[in-house]
């Protein structure tokens, strides 16, 4: 928790105690969740904060590295809790069963590289597959 509170506040976030309960939210689970998911598991919690909010702040973390934004067929937002340590490239993995995310550190594509004649200024990869406990 401390990792990710750290990031928090090096953007010169504030550290409300919505903030935390996502994060803790997140960590508790260790799935990816839509905006709405969120919001459920906070509700009893925060009574008075409606899904603007959530969206908000589920966006914030992701500016932060706290978060990854994923993508699925159901053209919804979903969030993951990206536990890299430390603040570099990666992408993530997500197990289309339980919906655990974790980092892949390796990257195949350079970004100095070009390709077809482009040069890559930045990319984007998410790996699907199904996860040991679920395997």
């Amino acid at each position: 928790m401390e990792h990710y509170l750290e990031k928090i506040k090096s953007r010169g976030l504030k550290l409300t105690p919505l903030r935390r309960a996502i994060i803790q939210l997140f960590i508790d689970n260790n799935i990816h969740m839509t905006p709405e998911d969120t919001w459920a598991g906070l509700r009893d919690q925060f009574r008075q904060c409606g899904l603007p909010s959530i969206y908000r702040n589920l966006e914030s973390m992701v500016e932060c590295g706290i978060l990854t934004r994923l993508q699925f067929f159901d053209r919804k937002k979903h969030y993951g809790l990206c536990n890299s340590e430390r603040d570099h490239h990666h992408h993530h993995i997500v197990c289309i069963k339980c919906g655990k995310v974790d980092v892949i550190n390796e990257c195949a594509i350079p970004h100095k590289k070009k390709i077809k004649g482009y040069q890559v200024v930045s990319h984007y990869m998410q790996v699907n597959g199904i996860c040991e406990n679920c395997s």
